[in-house]
Order: structure tokens, then sequence, then C-alpha cells
């Protein structure tokens, strides 16, 4: 049975969540069942489609992620967490190394977990991260990372494992070898091809897998049928595809590896690594796998019902299983639609990945604070994009304590993060370690 974190006898009208007053502007995770955009009323597409007013946007992700302080705090009191202790820890964790914010400590629910203050102290919020990155990571390399073309060009090179591409959908770019569709009625032409299915598309320019399209088929009425199970004409496909001023890739939609799909069906896992570059080489410091929960195109966290867990990253064994966030968290559960035990999972190809990885982290050496997510297919590891620095908070999430170790903390000194104003917080920092 899953250990459901928010405690059962908690009825809701004591946790009941209160919406903000700025509704339309803050992300709503249920998925769409019909689409407003103009010249594609006929299409019903998923929240993965397109970003709609019912959609997250790329701001909402990227900012200190929305909890209800409230209900969090509700939970916590009655839970039997003192106010006033609560009050001291999150003063003292705004003011330490990790500068969360108190909407954090409740996203973390830090109120419940096992940790001594000096503990929580290792947790890094979204207000650190940037400087973090910073210090960290050349931004002449930032481009290469974020935009997904030259990401794939750079990773080709390299004789790295990537997703075949099929075709760019951009009025100027292309890549060698590959159609290149600057229109709608090229795009559509293309799309007619039944051997272009299944295929994935995803934005050049795009992040948190926001406007990504997944097809599976062509029928023989020349229409797509999507991920998500409905279907549209081509040319509306084909507008869709085309109305990303920044452009789309079309990649061959890989399949999971045979041991996933047997045990927590026919979707897509990938793995997000955090690779630290050191003087030593790179070294994989966490691993979090990230599990797609039934009728979702991707495995993104935000989407609703997705999981992760920590991986063992000497063993590829799963260890801890995490839903959702601050007290609706649920950890250590069976998988929902098969009932397979998720704590224990043995992933495949483990060995084979971490040597991708690392021989991938070698090819960025300018980005020395490495997000890797690589996806488990039948065919081995694949890489799917590296990020620029990244976000902390799955691994965070996942392992139930923060990264900002002493491995973590000699890669910031490493690379002169306590020449800024953030030295006085890795002091503390290292105070903590050494007294712990």
């Amino acid at each position: 049975m899953p250990t459901k974190i928010v405690a059962g006898v908690i009825r809701p009208k004591i946790l009941g969540r209160s919406r903000p007053p700025q509704l339309e502007e803050r992300p709503s995770f249920a998925p769409l069942d019909a689409t407003t955009r103009a010249g594609t009323l006929e299409i019903v597409m998923s929240a993965s489609v397109s970003v709609t007013a019912s959609s997250p946007s790329r701001a909402s992700l990227d900012a200190v992620p929305w909890v209800d302080v409230a209900g969090n705090a509700r939970a916590a009191l009655f839970a039997g967490k003192r106010f006033t202790t609560m009050l001291r820890e999150v003063i003292a964790l705004r003011r330490g190394p990790g500068q969360l914010t108190m909407a954090e400590y409740f996203y973390y629910r830090l109120w419940d977990r096992p940790l001594s203050l000096k503990e929580k102290t290792r947790y890094v919020g979204k207000t650190a991260l940037h400087g973090i990155h910073l210090a960290c990571n050349d931004h002449a390399w930032y481009a290469v990372t974020q935009d997904k073309l030259l990401f794939h060009a750079a990773a080709t090179g390299a004789g790295l494992p990537v997703p075949e591409l099929l075709a760019v959908v951009h009025s100027s770019r292309e890549a060698v070898g590959k159609p290149a569709l600057a229109t709608v009625e090229a795009t559509a032409s293309v799309l007619r091809d039944p051997a272009l299915y299944p295929f994935f598309a995803k934005p050049i320019a795009g992040i948190y897998s926001l406007g990504a399209i997944s097809a599976d088929r062509l029928d023989t009425r020349a229409r797509a049928y999507l991920g998500d199970g409905t279907d549209c004409s081509i040319t509306d496909l084909a507008a869709d595809l085309t109305a990303d001023d920044g452009g789309m890739l079309i990649q061959r939609r890989l399949r999971p590896a045979v041991s996933i799909a047997r045990d927590f069906g026919d979707r897509l896992w990938s793995i997000r690594l955090l690779v630290l570059l050191t003087d030593d080489g790179p070294q994989v410091t966490r691993a979090v796998a990230k599990i797609p929960a039934p009728g979702n195109v991707a495995d993104n966290f935000w989407r609703p019902g997705n999981m992760i867990a920590a991986v063992n990253v000497g063993t590829g064994t799963t260890e801890r299983v995490v839903r959702g966030t601050g007290m609706e968290m649920e950890v250590d559960f069976d998988h929902p639609e098969t009932g397979k035990r998720l704590v224990g999972a043995v992933l495949p190809d483990w060995p084979q990945l971490l040597d991708v990885v690392q021989r991938a982290a070698r090819t960025f050496p300018g980005v020395r604070t490495q997000s890797w997510d690589v996806a488990l297919t039948d065919n081995g590891p694949v890489l799917l994009e590296v990020n620029w620095g990244g976000d902390l908070n799955l691994a965070q999430l996942a392992y139930g304590y923060g990264v900002l170790d002493e491995r973590y903390a000699a890669h910031l000194r490493m690379n002169a993060y306590q020449k800024s104003k953030a030295q006085r917080r890795l002091g503390r920092l290292r105070e903590a370690i050494r007294r712990d």
C-alpha cells in the first residue's frame, strides 16, 4: 500500500485548497479535452500539444513552485508541528546557503521530514540556483545545450546515441539530409507519409516538454492519431507544428525498454542525471527515474500523476518513489496501472547508461554542472537532452534530502562560487557539515 504522507484523518474542509487571486496566470494541471486555439477548433488535444490557458507557462515552471502555503501550514499544525518551530526553520532556510522560500519549505514538505535543521539547509531553492549555475557554467555554452538542433548536431558529431531526426520545421534552419519544412503545405506533405509514424515533435527552443506532440499513426482518411488517443486532420497538425516561430524537431518516437514495458506499461521512462565536471572527470552524483502516468505524453513531473524515483547510482536500482508535493506527497507505492513494485526496480542497461553519460559529459566541457535526460529504450540508453545546470528539485524530492552535500560544496568552491555574495552562506554550509 502506498504511504500517503497526507494524514488520512485530515478532512478536505480543513485542508481545502484556496486558489490564488491571479488564477489565469497560474498553472492548471488538468488535461485539456478540447482546444480553443485559432485554426484548430476541430482538434481535440491534450495539454502536451500546445501551451494554452490550461497549461503551465514556462515562466511559472521556471519560478519558485506555487503551493498552497495556508493549506500546508494547517496540515503541519494538525500533524503536531509547532508554529514557532516552523517559523524558525523558514527564516533559517531563507538565510541559509540554499535560500529556500517559504513556498519551497512546504513544497519539499520539510516540516515533516526527519531531518535536522542543519540537514535541511542543504536544500537548494530557485533563488540560489541561478547564481550557482552562473558560477559553474560558461554562458557561451548555453545555446548549444538549450537549442535542440544544435545539441543534436553536437551529439551526433560526437557519435553519441540520440533519437533519429526525421525533419526540421523552421522558416530557414535545416539539417543535412533531412526534410526542411518552412510552410504549412510542405509540413502537411511530409505528414501524409505513413512511414513518418510514430513520431515525437518538440520545439527547438522548448523546455519542460511544453508544446510537444506525440503522434501514433496515420489512418486511411489522412487523419493523424495522437498520443493522447485523439485525432486531427493533417492540415491542422501541420498548422500546429509550424505555429512555433522557433521551429520544431520531428524525431522518431522511442520505444521503452522491454523490461520497463513488461512491468510498468508501454510508456517511455527517462533518467535525470546530475553530473559534475571535476578535475578527475565527470561525476554522476544523483539519478532520478521519471515515470509517466497513464495518459501522459511525457514524463515531466509537473504533469498530473507523473512519478519520480531516486536511483542508486552504483546499482541502478530504485530506492524511493514520490508522487506529488507538499501535503499531497505520496511516497513508496506500487505502479498505479500494473501494480508492480516500483521500489527495488532494477533499471535496464545501467552500466551502459553511465558510460554513455560519462562520454557525453566530456563533449560539453564548458557546462560544469550538467543535468542529462536519458531514455531507457529497447535499443539501450538514448540521450534526450542536456540542461545548462538544470533544476535540482527532482533530485531533492526523490531522494528526500538536499543536494548541497560536501561533494557539491567542493564543486562550488572549485568553480569560485565562494567569491560571489554567497560566500558567507557557503561558509555556513561548510561549518554545518563539519559540525555534523
